[in-house]
Order: structure tokens, then C-alpha cells, then sequence
């Protein structure tokens, strides 16, 4: 069944009416987009601006840094000219050092051969010079314990005491002393002691017999018995400083030593003759006697049906009478070289003539 015409078209009328009327709202939303597109442009390009006026800033900031390191590159270049200046003059400076040091060194090794050429010379006269000491000391005797008198003739009671000694006439004791006199030390003065008397003989021989003859019987003077002692060089004296703790030891345990002539001493242990030439040897040898001490001691101890008082003077029973070997001329040093090593410790200091 077919619809009219009119209703066809008021239907079609319809439509059209529905579709104007559902657009409209439409249209409003456009607008709203407008506004907001608007808004975003606007926006943009506010952001634009910023960053415009940021990529400006960034711009100067750049310029501003560039400009800054262009001078701090010029300030480094001229700094680094003048370290490059300066290192470059130290280094001539170093060059010129090392060469004057080269001289220096020449000069110098030149100045230490001239000194130890001049040492050895020193050396070789002071051994001469030491050695004629000893020459002119050969002749001499030092008598000890000579009681000084006002207005005294010493060369006098030195020939009388001498021909004593000598078993000789007074004019036979005279014609072999050339000189007599009286010393003074810093001892003497000190203590106000006796003043030693120098004798020079015309002999050595004489001087010799009569080191041996004052062993054998000393003489006496007013109730002091006289000394006779060797005469040595300060230099030796001094040398045989360093070995005096050997020595006491030594006449402690009366052991027979012998100074040697320049350096050192010889001592007679056990049967045996040790030579001592250094501090060393006898800081050596000072240790094995204190072992051997010991060693005795424990053996008298321990030891059966013995005395240890016995055995320690037997131990220490002096070797003059027991060593066959040791003549009296060898005694007698020992005697004198220990005289006068006590003698010296006592005074602290040297003969002072």
C-alpha cells in the first residue's frame, strides 16, 4: 500500500527541520576549539618569546664566556711565555751551576791531594820528630821522690846517689851525668809535691845499668825511696792512655806487661807472649781474663779438698820469679813502664817541662 505524496514530502520537511536543529550545538563546540586553538597559538607564542629571549641570553652568556676564555687563553699564553722565559734562564742558570760545580770539583779533588799529601808529610815528621825524641830521651832518667832543701845542690845529690847506686866513686858518677834539674808538672802544683829531677847521661849504657841496678837494689833519700823512671814523648804517653784499664788489670793480677815503643804494649799470659797493638786486641784480651776469672773461680770452688784462698794467690803469684825467659832488663822495663802508667793516672795530666 503506497503512502501519499504530501506525507512523503512533510516527513522529508521533518528531516531537514531535525538536521538544522541538532547543528547548531555543533557550531558552539567549534567556537569553544577556536577559543582553545587561540589560547594554545597565543601560548606558543608566549613560549616562543621566552625562549626567544632565553636563546638571547644563552647568546650573551656565550659571547660573555667566549670573551672571557679569549682572555684567559691570552692570560695563559702570557703566563705560560714567562714560565717557558723563566725555566729556559734556570736551566742556563743549572748549566752554569753544574759547571762551576765541574770546576769545584776539580779544585777541590786538587786541594784533598794537596791536604793528604800534606798529612803524610805531617805523619812522616811527627814520626821523625817522635823518633828524635826518643833519641834524645834514650840519654835521660827521671828520679822521683827527691826531697827538695833550700838552697840545694841537686846535681849533687844526684851524683851521690848515683855513685851509690853505681858502686862507684862520686868523680867516676860525675863524668857520666851531663845535665841535672828540677821539673814542674800540674800534678806538683796541685799537690804541692815533690818536684821530679831530670838526669842526662853521656851514655846510654850508663843510663841502662843503672834502670837495671835500681830493680835489683833501690836506693833511698832521706827515708823516701828514689824512682827511677824511663822518660817518653807526650805522644806516646797519650797513645798508652787508651790502654790503661788492660793495664790495671794487668798489675792487679801481676801479670808481666811491657809498653812497646810506639803503639801498644806486650803482656806474658799463660806462657805465652801476646802483642797488643790495638784498642780492639785489647778490649779483646781484657774480655779473656775476666772469662779465665771466672773460670777459675768456679774451678776452685768445685775442686775437692782445696783452699780456694791458696788457689787465688797461687793464681795470683807474680811471674818474676817463675818465667825463666824474662831477663833484667825485660823486669826492669816492666817495673818502670808500670811506675809510670800509675803515676799518670794519678796526675791526669802530662809531664810539663
Amino acid at each position: 500500500m503506497t503512502t501519499p505524496k504530501w506525507k512523503l514530502e512533510k516527513d522529508k520537511m521533518d528531516s531537514r527541520i531535525n538536521v538544522r536543529r541538532s547543528s547548531l550545538p555543533e557550531e558552539g563546540g567549534l567556537k569553544d576549539i577556536l577559543r582553545e586553538i587561540k589560547k594554545i597559538s597565543e601560548k606558543q607564542d608566549l613560549l616562543q618569546n621566552e625562549v626567544q629571549m632565553i636563546a638571547k641570553k644563552q647568546d650573551l652568556q656565550y659571547k660573555t664566556f667566549q670573551e672571557e676564555m679569549a682572555d684567559l687563553k691570552k692570560e695563559w699564553r702570557e703566563e705560560i711565555g714567562a714560565m717557558k722565559k723563566e725555566i729556559i734562564k734556570n736551566s742556563n742558570d743549572i748549566c752554569d751551576l753544574k759547571i762551576a760545580n765541574r770546576r769545584n770539583d776539580k779544585t777541590q779533588s786538587k786541594l784533598q791531594e794537596k791536604i793528604e799529601s800534606i798529612e803524610e808529610k805531617e805523619a812522616k815528621l811527627e814520626k821523625i820528630q817522635e823518633r828524635l825524641e826518643f833519641q834524645a830521651l834514650e840519654f835521660q832518667l827521671r828520679y822521683r821522690n827527691v826531697q827538695e832543701e833550700e838552697n840545694e845542690n841537686i846535681g849533687w845529690v844526684i851524683i851521690q846517689l848515683t855513685a851509690q847506686l853505681l858502686q862507684c866513686t862520686e868523680q867516676e858518677a860525675c863524668g857520666q851525668i851531663d845535665r841535672v834539674y828540677r821539673v814542674q808538672s800540674n800534678f806538683t802544683k796541685k799537690n804541692k809535691a815533690i818536684k821530679d829531677v831530670i838526669v842526662h847521661f853521656l851514655k846510654k849504657t850508663t843510663r841502662d845499668e843503672v834502670l837495671k841496678r835500681n830493680v835489683r837494689n833501690p836506693i833511698w833519700y832521706k827515708e823516701r825511696k828514689v824512682i827511677i823512671l824511663k822518660e817518653y814523648p807526650k805522644s806516646t804517653l797519650n797513645r798508652r792512655r787508651k790502654y790503661y784499664f788492660l793495664t790495671d788489670e794487668l798489675k792487679r793480677r801481676q801479670i808481666k806487661y811491657r809498653w812497646e815503643k810506639y803503639e801498644g804494649l806486650m803482656a806474658t799470659y799463660k806462657d805465652e807472649k801476646i802483642w797488643i797493638t790495638t784498642e780492639e786486641e785489647a778490649k779483646d784480651f781484657f774480655r779473656t781474663l775476666k772469662k779465665d776469672v771466672n773460670v777459675n773461680r768456679l774451678s776452685s770452688s768445685s775442686g775437692s779438698g782445696k783452699n780456694p784462698k791458696e788457689t787465688k794467690k797461687r793464681r795470683f803469684d807474680s811471674p818474676k820469679h817463675n818465667d825463666p825467659t824474662v831477663t833484667e832488663l825485660d823486669l826492669n822495663t816492666d817495673q818502670e813502664d808500670s811506675d809510670e802508667g800509675e803515676q799518670q793516672e794519678e796526675e791526669g795530666t802530662h809531664r810539663d817541662e
